[in-house]
């Protein structure tokens, strides 16, 4: 079975100097805890009088949380992992939390931000990168941290999306998060416990039934017990990737609906991201306690996939997984790729002369890569002003509009992970020497591309291409029809001109 682990901190006996002593923080962590407890986790506990936690050694450490003391915890204990893949790492901080100098801090009981620096704030991203060194794949943040006099206040944290993380925020960073007398509770935390232990049908078990949840509740609670309209938060909720929206975070309250789709997103990801659809598949796997016989096969498979890829030990290969085809060096993974671009903004679909790239877009972000390539082949067609059942001549690729050309490149690139597009295609062909036609190195080039067999002996038809950016040599798409002769193969010379007109306009256009 999934391990659940927690460290949770609520402080109330601020010094007034620095900020406003607070009502209800550690009786929300109290609480955060009990809940915790009660439902099978390890938790460890950091409130303004909680016990000394023993130690495996036998020594005991204090859990007033000062700066000191939760410093030198996170540090001892995210030393090095104990955790692993199918775990949850859960965090919850009630307290003070405020931004200052671009910085987001969560304050201990000692902390004093009145200067012009912050004087033992703990940062977020000190606190995220922490807790990420922990091994399991999901770690929770939960942070109800920004309270003052009958609010919980300090200028408001951003708590951006962070990378591998999901983050639970109590309000909007120019937001202040409430105390409620008349429940003893912050109204951000009444909510979040009440929302983790609802049953059935109302189960919040995932973060995107969590999500909405609490941004129906937490306003209804705040308006109920007389918080101005216009002084009402919205909690904040971001999960990286983004299909961790349909983790399990309490296990006991999922759904069946809550598994199908998680192995719905299993077989989706199982191409463009294995390495996640792995976790994925570890966690269905510990809730069906090993019995769901499909998603074991599921996650054979795609452990297979992972292993195959070459940046792996070959002994770590299994026999039955396909390896990818002779090509240029590699040096992240497709998946590590595609994680680094949900930190850039979606690609522009630019054009001089007004096209609609929007169904391209759409179909490599579907990794439907053969349909992308048709789709692709058209939209060239149109920008040179020729129909669907045309071709488009020397002199046209010679003059492409540089915008058009930018634009069906970046999009390649950047569902593929790196792996397809026609910039990844030029530097090939300029390793190879930059050929026109038939010989030796335009040989070299269609089978460094996947155009060609690896004896070189005859070029594929288009149906026995890859088409899976996991597997395939890097390059291999776009092909398009200016490149293909669909029905009998490559047609070499004609093709081998057509590269170099692309390829020089590419240069031209500054790619």
């Amino acid at each position: 079975m999934a391990r659940n682990w927690a460290l949770v901190v609520g402080i109330n006996n601020y010094n007034p100097l620095n900020f406003t002593p607070l009502k209800y923080a550690k009786r929300d962590a109290e609480r955060v805890s009990e809940f915790f407890q009660a439902a099978g986790f390890e938790v460890r506990c950091f409130t303004d009088d909680s016990p000394p936690l023993t130690l495996p050694s036998g020594h005991t450490i204090p859990t007033q949380p000062t700066y000191g003391n939760l410093i030198t915890f996170l540090q001892d204990r995210f030393e090095s992992e104990f955790l692993t893949t199918g775990d949850n790492c859960w965090f919850f901080f009630a307290g003070h939390g405020e931004r200052h100098q671009d910085r987001d801090y969560l304050m201990p009981i000692d902390a004093n931000s009145r200067g012009a620096e912050v004087i033992a704030g703990l940062t977020i991203n000190y606190v995220q990168e922490r807790l990420s060194r922990c091994g399991a794949d999901n770690v929770i943040m939960m942070l109800d941290a920004c309270r003052s006099e009958g609010s919980r206040d300090g200028g408001g944290i951003r708590a951006e999306t962070q990378k591998g993380l999901i983050t639970i925020a109590s309000c909007q960073p120019t937001q202040k998060s409430w105390e409620l007398d008349e429940l003893q509770q912050g109204a951000f935390t009444y909510a979040l416990l009440e929302a983790l232990q609802l049953p059935g049908e109302q189960s919040c078990a995932t973060v995107e039934r969590l999500s909405a949840y609490l941004n129906r509740r937490v306003p209804a609670l705040c308006q109920q017990y007389g918080i101005p309209a216009n002084k009402i938060p919205t909690p904040r909720i971001s999960a990286d990737p983004i299909e961790k929206q349909h983790f399990i975070l309490i296990p006991q309250y999922a759904r069946q609906a809550d598994l199908d789709l998680l192995k719905l997103d299993a077989y989706r990801l199982q191409r463009s991201n294995p390495i996640l659809a792995e976790q994925i598949c570890i966690r269905l796997n510990a809730l069906a306690l090993g019995r769901d016989l499909e998603v074991f096969e599921l996650l054979y498979k795609i452990r297979n996939a992972v292993r195959s890829h070459p940046n792996l030990p070959e002994d770590n290969r299994p026999d039955e997984a396909v390896p990818r085809s002779p090509n240029t060096a590699v040096t992240t993974t497709i998946s590590d790729q595609l994680e680094k671009n949900r930190e850039t903004p979606e690609p522009a679909l630019n054009s001089e002369l007004g096209i609609d790239y929007t169904r391209l877009w759409e179909l490599l972000q579907a990794g439907e890569w053969r349909d992308a390539d048709l789709e692709t082949w058209h939209r060239m067609l149109e920008a040179v002003g020729r129909g669907k059942d045309d071709w488009i001549r020397a002199d046209e690729l010679r003059n492409f509009p540089c915008a058009d050309l930018k634009t069906i490149d970046n999009l390649w690139q950047r569902y593929s992970g790196g792996n397809f597009g026609f910039t990844v295609q030029k530097k090939i062909w300029e390793e190879c020497g930059s050929p026109t036609g038939s010989g030796k190195d335009w040989d070299r080039f269609c089978v460094k591309v996947g155009w060609q067999d690896e004896t070189a002996s005859r070029y594929l038809h288009y149906d026995e291409l890859k088409a899976n950016p996991d597997f395939s040599p890097t390059g291999e798409f776009p092909v398009c029809r200016v490149l293909v002769w669909v029905r009998g193969g490559l047609l070499e010379g004609w093709v081998g001109a057509c590269v170099g007109n692309l390829f020089s306009r590419i240069q031209t256009c500054k790619l």
